[in-house]
């Protein structure tokens, strides 16, 4: 999708947990909230049932851009995970809690640009921005990592042509990366995450992605058009 125009909020916590798909023993985060945890997010706001969301925005119909505001860091903190699934009476019997790792990141803050076709949905997704509300609590991956928002306006976007050398704000779907040019203070990552899923949260597509770690620019010349808010000076890319 071509946005002409798009709502930018900011979304921010104190812990996140953006569980790896591959790591069930001792769980890992993603170092950023992966598309769908977005959709699900912005689902969340909207007051959208988790049964339907993962198909209510998809790659034709959306358009989403995240830039990092923060460094990413990471921390590990232990739960004590408590087995009951025969009696209750295990939570009493101290032989079945287990002790387990957990990576969390710490301090985040994002700046989220969304546009979506359906004309409906993202003026609702507007007003409640506005109004500072959501239907659901929103949190960052899992339920104990609450989440705050703040809305920052509804803007412009104007298309930069492809093959053009610029610095982009957000982070960039490998394959649309012509050419990069490496600075010694960049600190970059190239991570697969999932992008598209089905309602039978069915993964479709995984993307790979690259990120700067401290939410610096990226110097690059993309294969395919980057779009620049004016009012706020951002170079981005969807994913």
């Amino acid at each position: 999708m071509n946005p002409d125009k798009i709502l930018c909020f900011e979304l921010f916590g104190d812990y996140a947990q953006f569980k790896k798909f591959f790591a069930n023993m001792s769980p890992l985060s993603f170092s950023i909230p992966p598309r769908t945890v977005l959709t699900g997010i912005i689902g969340a706001i909207l007051g959208i049932d988790k049964q339907i969301n993962p198909e209510t925005f998809n790659e034709s119909n959306s358009f989403i851009a995240l830039r990092l505001l923060s460094p990413v860091k990471k921390t590990k903190i232990t739960h004590n995970y408590i087995k009951t699934n025969t009696s209750l009476n295990q939570v009493y019997d101290f032989k079945e809690h287990k002790p387990t790792n957990i990576e969390f990141l710490k301090d985040v803050r994002y700046r989220i640009y969304f546009s979506c076709s359906e004309q409906d949905t993202y003026n609702k997704l507007k007003e409640l921005l506005v109004s500072h509300c959501s239907y659901y609590t929103v949190s960052l991956g899992i339920s104990g990592c609450l989440a705050n928002f703040e809305f920052l306006g509804e803007f412009e976007v104007v298309a930069n042509p492809s093959e053009l050398r610029q610095k982009v704000n957000t982070v960039i779907p490998f394959v649309s990366i012509q050419e990069i040019f490496l600075e010694e203070t960049l600190n970059l990552q190239k991570v697969v995450i999932p992008a598209f899923m089905n309602n039978q949260r069915e993964v479709l597509k995984y993307e790979e992605i690259l990120f700067e770690q401290n939410g610096a620019p990226i110097d690059v010349i993309v294969k395919d058009s980057t779009y620049l808010v004016r009012e706020l000076q951002d170079v981005i890319h969807g994913f």
